[in-house]
């Protein structure tokens, strides 16, 4: 297994442990990490990345303070995306999804798994 395919799988992990989400296959390496029946994101093992969707004033300020770059040409142009190299990587996909979990929730408090009672 590949460094980044076990940066992926941590946060798979941690994303299961959240109250509504659910990750369900879209290939051999890859997850749709949906929140009811909302998109909020992409985990990709082989290539170690993540993708979300975010509106274009929040992608633009993801991108210009370096939490996130811009989509590939091949995808929607509200996508980011976030190699995961290393244990910062988990932390600040982490936060991303957090981000976009808290916007589909409409809640202004970051969400952590020790947050369950």
């Amino acid at each position: 297994m590949s460094h980044s395919g076990a940066f992926v799988d941590e946060v798979a992990n941690e994303l299961e442990t959240w109250p509504g989400v659910r990750l369900r296959r879209r290939s051999a390496s890859s997850l749709v990490v949906s929140y009811d029946d909302v998109e909020l994101g992409v985990l990709d093992r082989d290539r170690g990345v993540a993708e979300l969707r975010f509106v274009p004033a929040e992608r633009d300020e993801l991108v210009e303070h370096g939490d996130a770059l811009p989509a590939t040409p091949k995808l929607d142009a509200e996508d980011v995306s976030h190699d995961m190299c290393g244990p910062s990587d988990v932390s600040a996909v982490l936060e991303l999804f957090d981000r976009r979990y808290r916007e589909v929730r409409g809640e202004d408090d970051p969400y952590r798994s020790s947050d369950v009672e």
